[in-house]
């Protein structure tokens, strides 16, 4: 334990993470700021107006009840209040499962994955049809704007800044003897090439925890700006939020049934996975390349090279080979926009984020493994 605490010192007494944790924090806080007046007071104004729509249609209801014939229900009464229909009881996911098919017909095996796919989701809108999770208001007309901004903007910031946090940090940690000349001295102690596993062991909760900072300082004044008070509990499926992807929007259709409150909290749970995966990813890079400068640009390569990738195999018509790289760490980040839906092209299986998240840790778990027993037989003089 001492020793885990001594790598832990090396890595927050390092000035320079604590630069960069300034820097993207600076950088977060421009992102709030660019929210001008007005769209802070349009949200605000609106959510106070679902609101009071919603505790006025509620105590109609209560009130009525009595006298109400027995076909009728809150979201009748909430449909002659506001004009809101259930959109879920007459979706048809059909239209989705045809778009998909045509756009990756040259890969049959693709069309079968992308088809079972939105047969699966079929299920879910007749759940969502009848849970009314399309007559919650959540903030009403500004409900797509600020969970985009939440969930797309601000949050993907803060994965992208985790990642490269926790990515230098590892490398950080596992460079350190070498950069101090020092590499030799340590593999002949008593803990000798142990030392690299206890330092792969220590960058994970380390890394989880500047995501965890990140977070919180990120989104404290994001709240304090944004009265969320009244929303915590309202669907993320509402009728006034939807998901955009090739151009085709559809609703916001999640494979559970999440509230914003319960959808903030498994983001950024995932989020601390996904950034454990990246520091896992690191490790590898920074055990087989010793160097940790050379390290970090291998890193790049693997991190933007599946970016091309992706690229290259849909200009080729590759669809099949193009959905398991949307496995790939970077990939499940770029989509954070819409964890938990059925994320379009970007996936094959429903709650693929979360999949892919814990495939990725097993596998670099792995390569970790093997990388560490490599560099056990091999030669540090």
């Amino acid at each position: 334990m001492s020793q885990a605490v001594c790598e832990w010192r090396k890595l927050f007494r390092l000035p320079a993470l604590w630069v960069f944790l300034a820097l993207y924090l600076a950088f977060n806080g421009l992102l709030i700021a660019t929210l001008t007046p007005y769209d802070r007071a349009f949200f605000n104004e609106t959510f106070q107006t679902a609101k009071a729509l919603g505790q006025q249609v509620d105590e109609d209801f209560w009130a009525g009840l009595d006298a109400m014939p027995a076909t009728e229900n809150r979201d009748l009464l909430l449909e002659s209040v506001t004009g809101m229909e259930d959109i879920f009881e007459t979706y048809d996911t059909g239209e989705l499962a045809d778009f998909y098919a045509g756009v990756v017909e040259k890969s049959p095996t693709a069309v079968t994955w992308m088809t079972w796919k939105y047969s699966l989701l079929a299920e879910r809108v007749e759940h969502l049809a009848w849970t009314n999770a399309a007559m919650d208001l959540y903030a009403g007309p500004s409900t797509y704007g600020s969970h985009q901004f939440l969930f797309s903007s601000l949050f993907r910031a803060i994965l992208c800044e985790s990642a490269i946090l926790a990515m230098l940090g590892t490398l950080y940690l596992l460079g350190y003897e070498g950069m101090h000349r020092t590499e030799c001295l340590a593999c002949s102690s008593r803990t000798g090439r142990r030392l690299r596993r206890l330092k792969v062991l220590v960058a994970l909760p380390a890394s989880a925890a500047l995501h965890g900072l990140l977070a919180v300082c990120t989104l404290a004044p994001y709240f304090l700006l944004y009265d969320y008070s009244g929303i915590w509990d309202a669907s993320v499926s509402s009728q006034f939020n939807y998901f955009s992807d090739m151009l085709v929007v559809r609703p916001f259709l999640t494979w559970g049934d999440f509230t914003v409150g319960q959808y903030l909290a498994a983001a950024l749970a995932l989020g601390a996975v996904l950034t454990t995966a990246f520091s896992l990813l690191a490790s590898v890079c920074g055990t087989l390349v010793r160097n940790p400068y050379l390290a970090a640009l291998a890193l790049g390569v693997v991190c933007f090279g599946g970016m091309g990738l992706i690229s290259v195999l849909g200009e080729l018509g590759w669809w099949a080979a193009y959905l398991i790289a949307c496995f790939q760490p970077v990939m499940i980040w770029l989509s954070c926009s819409a964890w938990f839906t059925e994320l379009g092209l970007s996936a094959l299986l429903p709650w693929q984020e979360t999949i892919a998240s814990g495939l990725n840790l097993l596998l670099l778990g792995g390569g970790v493994l093997l990388a560490l027993g490599w560099f056990d037989r091999k030669d540090v003089s």
